[in-house]
Parts: C-alpha cells; structure tokens; sequence
C-alpha cells in the first residue's frame, strides 16, 4: 500500500461491493470466507490466466511501498517481506495484496491526478480508500458475515488483522442500520 492518493472516478462503496463480488464469482470463491490471496494473484491471475504479472520487489528498492500496481494493468509487485508475511498467513500482509488487486480492478488505464491530504477531495474519489474497500470487500464480503458476528470470528474466520476485522465490524452496522 501507499501514501499516495489519486484522484479517480467516483464510485460508490456499494459499486466497489459490486465489482469485488463479482470477481469472487468469476474466480469461484464467492462462498469462501478464506480467500487463499497469493494464490489468487500469483497462481491464478498470473500464472493461469496471465492477466497481470506478478512480482515480489525487495526491500531496498520498494522501501516504504509495500505493493505497487501499476496504472497500465501490466504488474503488481509486493514487497518481499510483505509477500513472506502473507505466505505465513498474516492478516495485514493478506489485507495490503487485495488492496492491489483493488487497485487492479478498480483503476487500470484510467487518467489518475494527484491528491494532497486536505484537497476537499472526498474518499469515493480517492484511490487509497476505493482500493481498501475493495480489499474489504473481497477479503470479507457482507453475505459471509452474519449480523453480530464480532471482530475475532471475523478476522479468525477471514484471515485479517484485528483492525480490519474492527473496521469491517463498525461499517457494517453503519450500512445494515444496526
């Protein structure tokens, strides 16, 4: 993930849970709470399906970028030691490729102008918050997550970290009217 944010084209959380769902279909998993991540990107969409190519970046030359994707739709490249995390089952590492591949689905070849923090730019048409709702979306889809399911089951039954997991708690209350 990175700092940087770009101005895209608006879309609803709604339409981001539309296009996340729908990638669950195609890929076959819609009914799995546990989405096997790396497989998807580096087995499936690289390797099967060549749609993007998949690279793991060092350290020294991805420094503070822990996953690129790139606004052509060419690569995504996560960093080493995030890519091991996620191997390992760490749910924040897990949590950072499905938000490039949010950026994948979400952004490739459209026009992108920067955005500074404090621009009055509203987050449906930022590019971090749109590629970490999608992240949400794919890594815990509302039709898996029962009302009053509480953050350990999700983040046990998902594989995310105890924020996301927090996170996905409060704004399904918000949009479920709890």
């Amino acid at each position: 993930m990175s700092s940087q944010n770009f101005i895209v084209p608006a879309r609803s959380w709604d339409n981001i849970h539309s296009v996340a769902e729908a990638v669950r279909g195609a890929l076959g998993i819609a009914q799995f709470a546990y989405v096997p991540v790396v497989d998807v990107l580096e087995k499936v969409m690289d390797q099967q399906l060549e749609l993007v190519r998949f690279e793991v970046g060092s350290t020294e030359e991805m420094r503070d970028n822990e996953g690129l994707a790139d606004p052509n739709g060419q690569f995504i490249q996560i960093r080493e030691d995030v890519y091991e995390k996620a191997v390992a089952g760490d749910g924040r590492a897990r949590f950072t490729i499905a938000h490039e591949l949010g950026h994948f689905f979400l952004h490739t070849s459209i026009p992108l102008a920067r955005s500074e923090k404090g621009d009055g730019v509203p987050p449906y048409r930022k590019s971090e918050p749109q590629a970490n709702q999608f992240a949400a979306e794919f890594l815990m889809p509302r039709s898996l997550i029962p009302p009053g399911m509480g953050r350990i089951q999700i983040a046990a039954n998902h594989g995310v970290s105890d924020e996301a997991a927090h996170l996905r708690v409060q704004f399904l209350r918000r949009v479920r009217g709890q």
